[in-house]
Formats: C-alpha cells, sequence, structure tokens
C-alpha cells in the first residue's frame, strides 16, 4: 500500500512564497547598487571638457594632504587617549573615556562651522587652507580610531606587558614597542573608517578652502554644468572609499583572529595608577579633548542660538524641523521594511552564489561619499527621465536609504541570529509559512 506523502504538495505551495521573497529582495539590493552602478557607466560613457589633467591631480593632491594630515593628527589625539584610559587608573577615567566618544554625535561641518565662527569673532579673519581644515576635522574623526584601539588595547594580554617588565622596559617603551604594534589592525581599521568620514565630508572642506574631490564634484557639477567630468572625480572618490573599506575589513578580520588567542586576564585590570598629580594632568588633557570636540562646538552655536533673534526661530525653525523628522522617519520606515525582507531571505534561503556579493555591494553605500550618491541618484534620474523621482522627500529618503542600509541590516541580523533555527522547523511543522 502506497503510503500518501503530504509534504511534496506542501513544499509546492511554498515555493511561490519563496520566489517572490527572493524576487523582493533581489530588486531591492539591485535598487541600492544602482547609483554606484550609474557613476561607473557615467565616467566611462563619455568624456568631460572642463577636467583638465592638471585639474584633476589638483584635486587628487590636495585630497592626499588634507587626509593625510587629517590621519597623522587624530592619530596624535586618539592613541595617547586610548592608551591612557586602559592602561593607567586616575579620578575621572571612566566619565573621561566615554566623554571621548562624543565628537561622534556631530557632523565634521558643525564642528567646522562653530571653529570657523568663533575665529572670526575671536581675531577678525576667517580660517583657510588645509592645516586649519585638518585639524578641525581631526576633532571629528579621531573618535573611530580611539574606539578601535581601546578595544584592541582592553584585549591584549596582561602577561605580555608583566613579560616585558620583567626584561626592563619603561611604560613607553611597552606602549611603543608592545601594546600599539599588537593594536595594530584595530587601529588600521579605525583609520580606514576616519578616512572615509574625511573624504565624505565636502562641506567642511569647501567652507575652508580645500580642493578636494568632493569638493570637486560639486563644482564641475553644479557650477560648470559638467555632469561628465563630475563623473570621473566620483568613480575616483569611490575607487578610494572601496580600498578603504577593503582595508577596514582586513584590519577587522585580523583583530578577531588576535582576540580569539587572548586569554581573559586583560590588561585593564592590572592598569597602573597615576599619582594624585599626574592624575590631574592626565585627565585635564583629555578632557581639553573632549571639550574641544564636542562641548565647545555645542556651546558656541548654543550661544548663537540664544542671541538670534526672535523671527529665526519661528516659521523658518519649525519648517526645518518638521521635515528633518519627517526625512528620519521615511528613512527609518524604508530601511525597516528592506531589512527586514533581506534578512528573513536570508535566514530562508542562505545568500550564496549571486547573492553574497550583491548583498555586500549593497551594504557597502554606507561608505559612498555624498556628493558621489547625490550624483549617482541624478544620473538614474536623467536614465529614467524622472520615472520614479516624485519630489524632492523621495529622493533623500532613497539616498539615505542606500547610505544607511548597512546599519539597519545589520542590526536586524545580529537579532535574527539569536532565534533558534528550531523555532522556524517548529512553525514549519506547525504548517505556518
Amino acid at each position: 500500500m502506497k503510503i500518501f506523502d503530504a509534504s511534496r504538495f506542501m513544499f509546492a505551495a511554498k515555493l511561490p512564497r519563496a520566489f517572490w521573497l527572493r524576487a523582493i529582495t533581489l530588486c531591492i539590493l539591485l535598487l541600492l547598487i544602482a547609483p554606484a552602478a550609474a557613476i561607473v557607466w557615467g565616467a566611462f560613457a563619455n568624456s568631460g571638457t572642463s577636467l583638465t589633467s592638471a585639474a584633476r591631480n589638483d584635486y587628487i593632491l590636495q585630497t592626499a594632504l588634507y587626509a593625510g594630515l587629517t590621519i597623522f593628527i587624530a592619530l596624535c589625539f586618539a592613541l595617547p587617549a586610548a592608551w591612557l584610559t586602559v592602561m593607567r587608573r586616575f579620578h575621572g577615567v571612566r566619565i573621561i573615556s566615554w566623554a571621548l566618544f562624543m565628537p561622534l554625535a556631530l557632523p565634521p561641518y558643525i564642528i567646522g562651522y562653530a571653529y570657523s565662527h568663533l575665529w572670526e569673532t575671536l581675531t577678525g579673519s576667517q580660517p583657510h587652507g588645509i592645516i586649519a581644515a585638518s585639524c578641525v576635522t581631526a576633532l571629528a574623526v579621531y573618535p573611530y580610531i580611539y574606539l578601535f584601539a581601546r578595544i584592541a588595547l582592553r584585549g591584549q594580554s596582561s602577561q605580555i606587558q608583566a613579560a616585558a617588565r620583567l626584561i626592563g622596559y619603561s611604560p613607553l617603551a611597552i606602549c611603543m614597542r608592545i601594546s600599539l604594534p599588537l593594536a595594530r589592525p584595530a587601529i588600521i581599521a579605525g583609520v580606514a573608517l576616519a578616512l572615509m568620514e574625511t573624504l565624505n565630508d565636502f562641506a567642511l572642506a569647501e567652507h575652508y578652502g580645500v580642493r578636494a574631490l568632493g569638493v570637486g564634484v560639486m563644482d564641475l557639477w553644479l557650477n560648470r554644468g559638467d555632469v561628465y567630468s563630475a563623473y570621473k572625480l566620483s568613480a575616483l572618490l569611490m575607487l578610494a572609499v572601496v580600498g578603504l573599506l577593503i582595508l577596514e575589513e582586513r584590519g577587522r578580520q585580523k583583530q578577531r583572529r588576535y582576540a580569539a588567542f587572548c586569554d581573559r586576564n586583560f590588561a585593564a585590570t592590572h592598569a597602573a595608577t597615576l599619582s594624585r598629580t599626574n592624575g590631574f594632568i592626565c585627565a585635564f588633557i583629555l578632557f581639553l579633548l573632549a571639550f574641544g570636540g564636542f562641548f565647545l562646538p555645542v556651546l558656541w552655536f548654543a550661544k548663537i542660538g540664544f542671541d538670534a533673534p526672535l523671527h529665526i526661530w519661528r516659521a523658518p525653525f519649525w519648517e526645518g524641523l518638521s521635515g528633518s523628522l519627517s526625512l528620519s522617519f521615511g528613512v527609518a520606515i524604508v530601511l525597516l521594511l528592506c531589512a527586514t525582507c533581506v534578512a528573513i531571505d536570508k535566514r530562508r534561503n542562505s545568500h550564496g552564489g549571486l547573492m553574497a556579493p550583491l548583498v555586500k555591494m549593497a551594504q557597502s553605500g554606507y561608505a559612498l561619499p555624498g556628493t558621489a550618491l547625490a550624483l549617482g541618484f541624478f544620473s538614474l534620474a536623467t536614465a529614467t527621465n524622472n520615472i520614479f523621482l516624485f519630489g524632492g522627500m523621495i529622493l533623500l529618503i532613497a539616498a539615505c536609504s542606500t547610505r544607511f542600509f548597512m546599519l539597519a541590516a545589520g542590526a536586524i541580523e545580529s537579532g535574527m541570529e539569536k532565534i533558534s533555527p528550531q523555532l522556524d522547523a517548529a512553525a514549519r511543522l506547525a504548517n505556518k509559512s
């Protein structure tokens, strides 16, 4: 007697849902990749007329000088701060260690505008040039390096430092020859993120008169009307960012491999206690760093706001506030739907073959500079005769969703990984989709 097997029919009934889920996920990923693909297409489609070799080389040189000096200053800020807050104990170290993260709450151009207005108020002249822009940008991006360096230093074995002290190494020698070299992969990852943030913010560079690549893209596109030359500069900017993204990923992989071999006896549990005088000096210097990166710009803009006439706080302020809130809620809803769809598809149908690189490319949108992203959407609007763009708010929501998809996808996927696969199996046994 032949037994009726219902599982085959159940599987066949669920095939259409799996197919539509994969199709929707594929469409989402292709839409997220479309702006970058449009820039690459535009860079090779035609040759611009405004971008000469000398101008292109000047943009590249100034960008390299600006980024290099910014990272050098940021390293001078971040590495001593990370080493002192981990390896030394002094009064207020816990509060200061958290306060050093506060500049991440402000965009770099906000800090740049604050210092520009403050300097102009005190001296009567505006700061200008690569050195001024690099100093201000370093105050905004050093927390990326500080964060990764601090995590790496806390994960180092105290036995290594104890052995170094036994052979006569001074605290400075231990820091320079042992602690920082062991933390090099993490530091490289932090440097890559800081460089991506530096290249992404064109407003600060433009305000301080630095001819960076992002500034060049906006100048060629909006002022000169040479879109194809802007495509070429955007492609160079994207190439640099992709290289930094690969560098950051490799740094994090090396950090994970190193952390797997660390014991649980962290060096942070054996931090040396400083004297009252030395502790006060360290706390004061680190407080100045946190104060300059966050509290001073906030206090200065608060002063400007209180001194401003009352009519500024009326219609224009509330219109800007309502637009920002509408944009935030719109982006949050779009990201929630898209990231949930991609995460469910990954859980039900593993992302292998072509899907894995598509997901990786879609998540790399976080590293795309805003100028390149805007130019990519402009290219799509031009190619489709504005079919899918119904207004400025829709365009902004699409651009921000492309930029921050990686954050939403990572949060939802990490949450789904905590759900046991047995729950899915139990649901399928209960004939639930």
